[in-house]
């Protein structure tokens, strides 16, 4: 896997009241066949580990798919758990 390039820090609040570190991160994007390039990203935490990518004509469009994917796991978390992600103290993950 290639270097991480970016990452955020999240905390996931579940119903129950617990609470869970969360880190989003993504890896430099790389070219792969027939001249596309793959973004890949990570979702973890104690509960949850996720390793997905997201496939572009170029590494500027790969890395801009994964940001956006992003943002629909998270929100697919989330529903799943009923729980809540929060940035900074804020509710959100602010990834649009």
């Amino acid at each position: 896997m290639n270097p991480t390039s970016a990452e955020r820090k999240l905390l996931l609040k579940l119903p129950s009241g617990a609470e869970e570190d969360v880190v989003v991160r993504f890896f430099e994007p790389r070219p792969i066949e027939q001249g596309d390039w793959q973004c890949d990203y990570e979702i973890q935490g104690d509960s949850i580990h996720r390793l997905l990518y997201a496939v572009g004509i170029d590494s500027v469009q790969a890395l801009s798919l994964a940001l956006g994917s992003v943002r629909v796991d998270l929100e697919h978390i989330e529903r799943k758990h009923n729980a809540k992600f929060y940035f900074l103290g804020e509710p959100g993950h602010e990834f649009k």
